[in-house]
Parts: structure tokens; sequence; C-alpha cells
């Protein structure tokens, strides 16, 4: 009978997994020779955390909000983590959010949900990190920072911080039902 793995569950969600959900990501890409991880981070406080957990940095894809998420032409990324990142040539990716971009403006307009917004929904009835790291997986895919013939993981969260890790087979958004979230390592319950 082959062994059961357990997946690690957060009672509660937030920024207070966030240590223990970036070293179950760690020790995990470790052990199976997982060549990229892709973190999301708002404002920069989860990705300063993974500059302290992770050995390899070069695998690090660090995903941020877009310009203009909450201001019209302001990011929220904190400018000089924004360059520590880069001088450790860590990979940053800010761009439209896959589930949103045009859909969500369109609901926001005219009261009138779209389907790019609707997955996004389908995804948080697993918890918003889930939604989150199919959602980076993705960016990170069409932008060509992840293989998309190897599984990576993806880590997201609820809020602030991380509380989400899951292994996915990544693709493109053009062929998003090709998309695989093979296991889960950890989400609140």
């Amino acid at each position: 009978m082959p062994e059961v793995e357990t997946i690690e569950y957060f009672k509660s969600a937030g920024k207070a997994n966030t240590e223990k959900a970036l070293k179950l990501a760690y020790e995990y890409s470790e052990e199976y020779k997982i060549p990229k991880i892709v973190i999301a981070t708002t404002k920069g406080s989860t990705a300063a955390k993974a500059l302290d957990i992770f050995t390899d940095l070069e695998k690090l894809v660090i995903v941020t909000h877009s310009f203009g998420f909450l201001k019209p032409g302001e990011s929220e990324m904190d400018d000089d983590l924004l360059g520590l990142l880069k001088k450790k040539n860590i990979s940053v990716l800010t761009g439209t959010h896959a589930f949103a971009g045009v859909d969500r403006a369109i609901r926001k307009k005219h009261g009138t949900w779209e389907i790019a917004e609707l997955i996004a929904e389908v995804y948080r009835t697993f918890g918003q990190g889930t939604k989150v790291c199919a959602e980076i997986t993705l960016m990170a895919a069409d932008s060509g920072l992840v293989p998309i013939d190897q599984d990576i993981l993806a880590v997201g969260g609820t809020g602030r911080g991380a509380d989400t890790v899951w292994q996915i087979q990544p693709t493109n958004t053009f062929s998003f039902f090709d998309l695989k979230m093979k296991k889960c390592l950890c989400k609140p319950l």
C-alpha cells in the first residue's frame, strides 16, 4: 500500500502561517527537486521572509499586484525590497491578474460577472490561497518564468502573508484547462 502523505492544515488563515508555509515549500522543493517556487507578495513581506528561508534564490519567482491595483498608477510593493530582489537576480513579475483584468472592469462598471472572475470564485471555495496559487502559476507561465513541462510549487495566502502551498503542473492561460493542481502541501481550514 502506498505511503499516505499528509497535508498541513492551519487552524486559521493569514500571515501567522507564513514562515511555516514557506519552510514546507522549501523542504519539499529540496526533497523533490522542484525547479521553481512562485510566491505571491503584495507589499513584499512574504518575499522578504522567503529570502531568509530559501538557499537557492534562482528558484524563486515573486509575483506582485499589478500597478493600479489599489490606487491608479501606483504599486504596493516596497521599492527598497524590489531593488534587493533584482540585485539578487530574483525574477519579479508585476502584471495583470489572470482571473481579473478586463473582466473585473466589466463587473465594476456594469455589475456583470464574467467567466474569469467566476473561475476565481470557484477556486476560492478551496480557500483564497488556492485561488492565488492557480492564478500566479498561470501568470508566471505566461511570462516564461516557469517551465510548463515540470511541476512547480506555488505559495499564496489569504489577505497578507502565506498560508497555502500547492504542487502544480503549469500551463499558459490560453490552455487554462491543462493546469493541474496536483498536491496541496498546506492550507487553512
